[in-house]
């Protein structure tokens, strides 16, 4: 007669599985850089899936294996989503960088769909705008203008890019 006896077989991979998946998951909710815990996720995973095998083999628990395969896979997933965002608003970027006339399309839309708001959006992609701004040194700015009442009346926003000026202006419109 045989009596499993439970051994520690794969508790120490389990735990590094498990710390790494708390540090990538740590990771993955900082802002912007999330992606970067997809590094150590992976480890987890990998020293997770050895934990499992080795407890498997050797009549240990499996319990720290399966907890840092699940937090490292949750890791992964959050990770990924993070590498998406990016990529696409990187790939989003670029694409109208290398296609200035789309900027103009899109406002053009913009102010389609905001005519009640009696704003005004003006995009320039000029080169010679480019060179005028470099020698006046313009930067980021914004303007309102008040009435009587201290209510604003208008507002008005310029950011300057290296290839492109937004301006925009809003105007409280006239009760009638």
């Amino acid at each position: 007669m045989n009596i499993e006896t439970k051994t520690t077989a794969g508790q120490t991979m389990g735990i590094v599985g498990i710390i790494l998946a708390v540090i990538s998951l740590t990771l993955v909710f900082i802002p912007c850089i999330g992606f970067i815990g997809l590094l150590p996720a992976a480890l987890a995973l990998i020293f997770s899936i050895i934990s499992i095998i080795q407890a498997t083999n050797g009549y240990g628990s499996k319990g720290l294996g399966i907890g840092a395969m699940v937090v490292s896979l949750i890791s992964i997933f959050l990770a990924s989503v993070w590498l998406t965002f990016i990529g696409g608003g990187l790939a989003f970027i670029n694409e109208l960088e290398n296609n200035p006339d789309r900027i103009e399309i899109f406002s053009k839309k913009l102010e389609k769909g905001l005519e009640d708001a009696d704003i005004e959006i003006k995009i320039e992609t000029d080169s010679m705008v480019k060179t005028l701004r470099s020698l006046e040194s313009i930067t980021d700015s914004s303007i309102s203008k008040k009435d009587d009442a201290g209510k604003v009346k208008t507002a008005r926003i310029t950011i300057d890019t290296d290839s492109v000026r937004v301006h925009i202006e809003a105007k409280e419109k006239n009760k009638k």
